[in-house]
């Protein structure tokens, strides 16, 4: 797996939390992997099979995005 994106969510419920998307197609699971983490102990992830799920759940976070891996 690689992250090709990270960020902050910027409003919103998870206003201050770090968001990464990990690219694993050419991993075990395939797909996509969205990761929120508050803090060591807070956080969850999303996992979609195809970049199109992944692309819908992204409008529901305002993200100032930093950094841009693909």
């Amino acid at each position: 797996m690689s992250i090709v994106r990270k960020g902050i969510v910027v409003a919103g419920e998870y206003s201050g939390w770090n968001i990464f998307v990990d690219d694993d197609r050419d991993g075990d699971t395939g797909g996509y992997y969205l990761y929120l983490k508050k803090s060591d102990a807070e956080g969850f992830d999303y996992w979609f099979e195809h970049e199109v799920g992944l692309q819908a759940q992204l409008v529901d976070f305002e993200v100032d995005w930093i950094d841009w891996y693909i």
